[in-house]
């Protein structure tokens, strides 16, 4: 059994769970003492409807000072400076991020900035958050980043095309509402790759070096919860079982790596992403097997552990892989990575910059060199020699 000398746990402060739980929204501010509340949200969000009830809820409470809607995928970093000067100007106490993955980070970091000042990029790296920002209020209306439960801001530098991070519990969410109702509209492809996403999540929290028990355990539970019920998430928005618990896994698999790391399959992700207009949940749901089969030599226990959690019935980990390669197929993530030409001559850059990630890498079970990292990008993207 894997075991550690010493180690911390870090999460959210308060975790409100279950349908129709953001109508709460109000209650829970007043009850924190915060009388002015900024609402950090998307395009997306709002066209499906699902801010304008809360915005309403909040006004009809007095409380609501400023909306900010336009946050974009993968948002860059002066998006974190317009919004922090938005909350500073009508002297927000609290920020509510409701969205996904992308109005989550942006609202953590958004906290932070507005209360100690400078700009985002002065917070980048690990541990240069002074202090807690801002109240801030996580609300996912996807299945999938796991944001709320973390103390990682993943945000793009316009200046180099690479994500960034932003690391430190001080990002931790005062609360965090988990409502799966938010998630009951969502198109199947965001499903996907969102629910593969977690899915990722979880086992390399499971696989990393620095695991400790507790986010061992929360790895496995997601686990429980996203197997038997992604591909029906992605069949059937409407089924609500199937919702419940993919939103359910998904915050378990953030706690986890939360508690744990990323490992090599986000490395990957993030100069990919940086570069071409790819969902992060495509990239890792498409690069999860081959990593998976680069880490067996170590961890084949912990992957074949991990398949049983999630209700398969695999004797040996290239059987695993196998089959995460095949979810990833027919849930549509591989159609949907393929569709973007990726240049042989940016291979190089992005291994360079995934294995120069060592805030990833350095947890990985098994140390990847550049070399390799090229051939897995080529493999996985299809991307001949001669492409340019």
């Amino acid at each position: 059994m894997q075991t550690l000398s010493t180690f911390e746990n870090h999460l959210p402060r308060r975790v409100v769970v279950g349908r129709g739980r953001v109508s709460e929204l109000a209650s829970i501010c007043k009850a924190n003492g915060w009388l002015r509340v900024f609402l950090v949200t998307d395009a997306g969000v709002t066209n499906a409807h699902l801010a304008a009830p809360l915005i309403r809820l909040l006004e009809e409470s007095n409380l609501l000072v400023g909306v900010y809607a336009k946050v974009p995928p993968e948002p860059e970093l002066q998006i974190v400076d317009e919004i922090s000067k938005a909350c500073t100007a009508v002297q927000a106490d609290v920020v509510i991020g409701l969205g996904g993955g992308s109005v989550m980070d942006a609202t953590k970091v958004a906290a932070v900035v507005a209360k100690f000042g400078a700009n985002a990029s002065a917070y980048c790296g690990i541990g240069k958050v002074p202090g807690r920002g801002l109240g801030t209020v996580l609300v996912p209306t996807t299945a999938g980043t796991g944001s709320e439960a973390t103390f990682v801001a993943i945000l793009t530098d316009p200046t180099s095309g690479n994500k960034v991070g932003v690391v430190s519990p001080h990002l931790l969410a005062d609360v965090a509402v988990v409502d799966p109702c938010l998630t009951d509209r969502l198109p199947s492809t965001i499903t996907a790759a969102t629910g593969m996403d977690a899915m990722v999540h979880a086992l390399e929290a499971l696989i990393a070096k620095v695991a400790t028990p507790i986010a061992r355990g929360l790895a496995l539970e997601a686990a429980r919860y996203l197997g038997p019920h992604l591909e029906r998430a992605v069949a059937n928005g409407g089924d609500s079982e199937a919702r419940d618990a993919m939103a359910i896994g998904s915050h378990l698999a953030g706690m986890a790596f939360a508690n744990s790391s990323c490992c090599a399959v986000h490395a990957l992700a993030l100069p990919l992403g940086g570069r071409y207009p790819i969902p992060h949940g495509v990239i890792t749901g498409c690069f999860f097997g081959e990593l998976m089969r680069h880490n067996a030599s170590v961890c084949a226990g912990e992957i074949l552990r991990f398949s049983e959690a999630l209700g398969w019935d695999y004797q040996s980990v290239d059987e695993v892989c196998d089959a995460f390669d095949a979810l990833a197929h027919r849930v549509g993530l591989n159609a949907m990575i393929r569709s973007v030409k990726v240049s042989a001559t940016d291979l190089a850059g992005m291994a360079q910059a995934a294995c120069g990630n060592q805030r990833l890498m350095g947890p990985n079970p098994v140390t990847l060199t550049e070399s390799q990292v090229v051939a897995i990008y080529r493999k996985v993207l299809e991307v001949d020699e001669r492409t340019t």
